[in-house]
């Protein structure tokens, strides 16, 4: 009886325990919208453009922190806000991808959005820059098996607004500061290549155009099975 009535006790205990804080959620990202010129932009002055930016409400958040990153020359803008709109000034003329930071006062997590790209337009007569590559295959941080003859296809998504891609070059390497071309030229965005098994990989895609104009991809890394 004794025994029955601790059980008891251990189970109400459990039950009327604080409930848990629930995690802020990501939002979905409404303009500017993917792969497009910017042509909501506010235009400044010839080399700077004001760009606003909207997203939806996300549940179980108290802020966002909105990042933009110039992908010519890494720089970094961003705001954090309650509102679901905010808007910042940005050099014109290259291309630019966004992401949105659900946060909440009472959890340490992040809700994290897509990630979109866009072109914000400078002078009229200018070459658009091809837009980094969107790496698909491997995902970042993944583990992936070899075929049966030890390789495996990378595949990635290229794109350009004057539509002029003229090819690809990966670039593989076993640390991320040591990247080498393996292959160059490519008109496809698809690549079959033999690894070591269980080694860590990082790879990028350079888009190259007609005009000269290049863009470099983010870094993923990988490991192979084995």
């Amino acid at each position: 009886m004794r025994l029955r009535i601790y059980f008891l006790s251990l189970i109400l205990f459990w039950s009327c325990g604080p409930e848990p804080i629930p995690e802020p959620q990501a939002t979905i990202l409404i303009a500017p919208t993917d792969l497009n010129e910017c042509t909501t932009a506010t235009v400044l002055s010839e080399t700077e453009s004001q760009v606003k930016f909207e997203w939806t409400l996300a549940l179980n958040t108290d802020s966002y922190e909105l990042v933009v990153v110039n992908t010519l020359t890494n720089a970094r803008y961003g705001k954090t806000s309650a509102l679901l709109t905010e808007s910042i000034i940005l050099p014109s003329g290259a291309p630019y991808r966004w992401y949105v930071n659900s946060k909440s006062l009472l959890s340490t997590a992040v809700g994290k959005s897509s990630i979109r790209q866009f072109y914000l337009e400078g002078s009229q007569d200018e070459s658009y820059l091809p837009f980094p590559a969107v790496l698909l295959q491997p995902e970042n941080q993944s583990t992936v098996d070899l075929d049966s003859s030890g390789n495996f296809s990378f595949d990635w998504e290229g794109y350009d607004l004057d539509e002029d891609i003229e090819s690809f070059a990966i670039y593989l390497g076993k640390s991320e500061d040591d990247l080498e071309p393996v292959q160059e030229g490519l008109t496809v965005s698809q690549l079959s290549l033999s690894l070591d098994a269980g080694e860590r990989y990082f790879w990028q895609i350079i888009t190259l155009d007609y005009e000269g104009n290049t863009s470099k991809s983010e870094v993923y890394s990988f490991q192979t099975a084995g």
